[in-house]
């Protein structure tokens, strides 16, 4: 017969065997979660044509500081928030808006942005950005990358700006720059956008 301090200690082995087990369960559960997680971004709104120079998409490259707009002239309209794909909006097109060195003039030197046009079977690429981000986990050896800013055109020349789906490490998804490389650039364009470096004054004589 056990006494009540035997049954005690008993109690207390099966209790700190319940416990490791109890562990391992969850971690088994938390490695059978799904590695991808579904998009949450709102559908894309469509506007009536693919603007670079929005303040929201300098901002979204890091050209300018968010809220401000970049070099002075013809006010630029704002940009929509990306979102998904709509199902019956049918691109022909894909203006990519990327970081362009930089530029120089009378003023002296600026920032610039480059916007790039390009065509081709866009069907690829309109499947790569319709993928889910995958979950956030694990260890990662560099800082998320910016990626460029993406319009789709359709033939109408209406645009969206659609999400780009995001690695475990909130890098841009590779299948998205491998649709992007397989298209044909058309047309590319580089703008300045902010001023870094003014021109010396010219010396009176």
């Amino acid at each position: 017969m056990q006494t009540g301090g035997e049954m005690d200690v008993r109690a207390r082995w099966v209790a700190g065997l319940a416990l490791p087990a109890a562990l391992l369960l969850g971690l088994a559960a938390c490695s059978a979660a799904p590695a991808e997680t579904a998009q949450d971004a709102p559908t894309a709104v469509v506007v009536g044509a693919a603007d670079c120079l929005s303040s929201q998409v300098l901002a979204d490259l890091g050209l300018v500081a968010a809220g401000t707009s970049g070099r002075t002239g013809t006010p630029h309209a704002d940009a929509p928030e990306a979102g998904r794909v709509p199902d019956d909006f049918v691109p022909v097109s894909v203006v990519v808006c990327a970081p362009g060195g930089t530029l120089q003039d009378s003023s002296g030197t600026w920032v610039a942005l480059t916007a790039s046009r390009r065509e081709g079977d866009l069907d690829p690429l309109v499947a790569a950005l319709r993928r889910p981000s995958a979950q956030h986990g694990g260890t990662c050896s560099s800082a998320a990358v910016v990626p460029p800013s993406l319009w789709l055109v359709d033939a109408l020349g209406r645009a969206i700006r659609p999400v780009w789906p995001t690695d475990r490490c909130g890098s841009p998804q590779e299948t998205v720059t491998a649709a992007l490389d397989a298209l044909e650039e058309t047309d590319h364009e580089q703008y300045p956008v902010r001023l870094v470096i003014p021109a010396e004054p010219t010396a009176q004589r």
